[in-house]
């Protein structure tokens, strides 16, 4: 039997399904640029996290000591050697959000510890967590933290400036982060003048990858805690 052609509508549905499959393909691209690898990469790090707060349990905070509570910027810091003489322990998870803080809290605040000192809000604008969700979930921290260690002084950090396209979520995010923490009478200390550099985002001399403090930019955190975890 001789092989018919295709019809032109045959054809023509063809190439409609070739551009629809296309179109799809090409949009999850732009989301798995922006967002999905973001995710995705958080979810590849989940079994260094889990072992990380494993170890965290095995060893508890006592009683007196000075709590890093926060995501990767924290967990870089060498804050036992930088505070040493106030018991420091460091708590920082990387790619933890404010949802992953509050989910462990609990596990960093048994002792009860003296002084906690948050900085955790930057992986919720990467991932696209809802700026009025973090500020939300930073409010239940700081309400927590005071309902289990009600005489620890806590203190709050500013989310740094940043290289990338949410760099003009950070101010916004700043501002809620600093109006929450005055409503419960916690300091709140505010790294943005500090840390940008010309155009307002992260001073290059401050990172060696957009987001992180190198050396220098975490000699640039203690300076700016020293005085307050000093303070009697």
């Amino acid at each position: 039997m001789t092989e018919q052609p295709a019809s032109p509508s045959h054809d023509g549905r063809l190439a409609r399904r070739i551009l629809t499959i296309g179109a799809v393909v090409a949009a999850w691209l732009a989301f798995d640029a922006h967002l999905g690898s973001h995710r995705v990469s958080r979810a590849r790090a989940a079994n260094l996290r889990g072992r990380i707060r494993s170890v965290h349990r095995a060893n508890p905070i006592r009683a007196g000591e000075t709590v890093f509570l926060g995501d990767s910027i924290t967990f870089d810091g060498d804050w036992e050697v930088a505070f040493s003489d106030l018991g420091a322990r460091n708590r920082g998870i990387g790619w933890d959000t404010t949802d992953d803080l509050l989910e462990r809290l609990d596990e960093s605040l048994d002792g009860p510890p003296a002084t906690v000192v948050f900085m955790i809000g930057t992986n919720d604008l990467y991932i696209g967590v809802p700026h009025a969700q973090t500020v939300r979930n930073v409010a239940h921290l700081l309400d927590r933290t005071a309902a289990a260690a009600p005489n620890a002084r806590i203190i709050v950090q500013s989310v740094l400036p940043r290289t990338d396209r949410y760099q003009p979520l950070v101010a916004p995010l700043n501002a809620a982060l600093s109006r929450v923490a005055v409503e419960r009478d916690v300091e709140f200390v505010d790294h943005t003048e500090r840390f940008a550099g010309q155009d307002g985002r992260l001073d290059p001399a401050l990172h060696d990858d957009g987001i992180h403090p190198n050396g220098n930019g975490h000699l640039f955190l203690v300076e700016a805690l020293r005085p307050l975890l000093d303070r009697p």
